[in-house]
């Protein structure tokens, strides 16, 4: 019974160990999330439970310690405590990736409805603008749809740097008549946002490639991605769950007071005319 007993708080110590590397995980792809993809582009989508790692990330990590300690030091109010919290935050887990799963057939239609929302992009808010302009400038395409989404205030972050000598470059670019794009009453004006654009009558040559697939293919990339990570979340908390249940259970059989049988012998004693 004793080594059964030290084998599980083992056990115990060792899943909680996993959990907390996972909640320090959690909390720090939930913060990284935060700061690379302001919610100007994903608000209305599905993806605001994204964010909710930031919560359960430090959860997690006390959880974790809270699960340690009453292994370790064979207590059994804090296991109960422990199996309680745990699964209350496997039910708010198994909440959370719900959405995320049904979301990710749906991803596409959800991008599309926003970028829809978004445009014209020189009238869209700057925080959206200078993120699109980062994905423009380090991934080579312009716009969400195509670089019409501007209007005619292309930002210089579209603009293809000058062509080779053997025009390497001319499958990733196409030519833009300025001139006929400013014949509008509204492009003979600069983006009220300050966006950095041109109004020069002339050809110039910008990205064909649009943003827009590169923005839904890392959406599912992440989801499927956090999919995969809270299955495995999910299955180490199922399994130190019931870690310490069998735990709790070989503590209450050990402080079980031993059956006393004595009542149960018959006793035997020697009768005065055997001794004589």
């Amino acid at each position: 019974m004793g080594n059964g007993r030290m084998y599980m708080r083992g056990l115990c110590i060792t899943f909680n160990v996993l959990l907390l590397v996972s909640g320090l995980f959690l909390f720090v792809v939930g913060v990284s999330y935060s700061f690379q993809h302001p919610p100007e582009f994903d608000h209305r989508s599905t993806l605001h439970e994204m964010y909710i790692l930031n919560v359960f990330g430090p959860i997690t990590v006390l959880f974790s310690i809270l699960g340690g300690y009453a292994a370790y030091r064979d207590k059994r109010i804090l296991l109960i405590l422990y199996v309680v919290f745990m699964t209350c935050e496997f039910i708010a887990i198994v909440i959370i990736a719900v959405p995320m799963v049904r979301a990710q057939p749906k991803m596409e239609e959800i991008l599309d409805r926003r970028f829809h929302s978004v445009t014209p992009l020189h009238d869209t808010e700057p925080q959206v603008q200078r993120e699109l302009n980062k994905l423009q400038a380090s991934d080579q395409c312009c716009g969400l749809r195509g670089h019409s989404d501007w209007g005619c205030h292309i930002p210089l972050s579209c603009y293809c740097p000058p062509l080779p000598p053997d025009n390497s470059l001319d499958s990733l670019c196409e030519t833009v008549n300025l001139g006929l794009q400013n014949t509008t009453l509204d492009c003979q004006h600069n983006n009220t946002h300050g966006q950095t654009t041109t109004s020069v009558s002339q050809e110039r040559w910008v990205y064909s490639k649009p943003c827009g697939p590169i923005l839904k293919r890392h959406m599912n990339f992440l989801i499927q991605i956090m999919i995969g990570f809270i299955s495995t979340f999910a299955t180490i908390m199922i399994a130190a769950i019931v870690m310490s249940l069998v735990l709790l259970g070989l503590q209450i059989r050990s402080t079980e007071p031993p059956l006393n049988d004595s009542l149960d012998r018959v006793k035997y004693q020697l009768s005065p005319l055997a001794v004589t």
